[in-house]
């Protein structure tokens, strides 16, 4: 089992700019990287990935930090196929025996959220809340060196509780949510499954389909997100 500790921000974050917040991000929270390959015969390449989370009050705070040979970003409507880009995304169940939420994000900030139980009739998140969730992407491109041309990119999100749409949530010290976090590109030159914590499954998936529906169904019960209290949070000078 693993176990992320949330750093908190003070609630004026909240009124920050998404770039005021990555720098926070950047300072104040601990990267981890997403290394587990999962399916590595089949689906051997692993980009780089790190990824950061702070909340307050209101708001939970994420940052990605990407880094890949080959890139895709197509989808613009929100709920639509975002799993086929260059995507990141996250699975949280907020309680015990309850169903879970997938989180989605291409590298243009396109979004898909949904929960259920399974795969299978999960209930998406609606437009007028996905829209109240803000995203910031950078995309840069380098082929200084053409045999290793790169992609890279960074996706800053300030994601509202009440958009947990199933679920009143206001976390406090000490909550515990379990989840994981993942990165893919069904429709990459080379598709990739990469995690931050492996997925115990001998199951092939395949890569028509969504592939949050087939990561996610046993590998969140072992992993742990706490909420802390520490406000390290200082305002950027004018």
């Amino acid at each position: 089992m693993d176990t992320i500790d949330i750093v908190k921000f003070p609630p004026y974050a909240s009124n920050e700019t998404l770039q005021v917040l990555s720098y926070h991000l950047d300072r104040e929270c601990n990267r981890i990287t997403l290394k587990e390959i999962n399916w590595p015969d089949t689906y051997p390449y692993r980009p780089d990935i790190h990824f950061r989370i702070a909340y307050n009050e209101q708001h939970i705070f994420l940052k990605f930090d990407v880094h890949e040979n080959e890139f895709r970003a197509t989808e613009i409507t929100d709920c639509g196929h975002v799993w086929e880009d260059s995507c990141v995304e996250l699975f949280i169940q907020l309680k015990d025996g309850d169903g879970y939420y997938n989180i989605e994000i291409n590298a243009i900030g396109t979004i898909l959220c949904a929960y259920g139980t399974g795969r299978e009739n999960r209930s998406l998140m609606p437009i007028q809340i996905s829209t109240t969730i803000l995203r910031d992407s950078t995309i840069k491109f380098n082929n200084e060196n053409q045999d290793e041309a790169f992609y890279q990119w960074s996706l800053i999100i300030r994601f509202p509780h009440t958009a947990f749409f199933k679920h009143t949530f206001i976390p406090t010290s000490g909550t515990t949510i379990k989840g994981n976090i993942h990165k893919c590109g069904n429709k990459l030159p080379h598709p990739h499954f990469v995690t931050w914590n492996p997925i115990p499954t001998k199951n092939r998936i395949s890569i028509d389909r969504n592939s949050s529906e087939h990561l996610f169904l046993n590998n969140y019960h072992e992993n742990r997100i706490i909420y802390t209290d520490s406000w390290n949070f200082l305002r950027v000078a004018e």
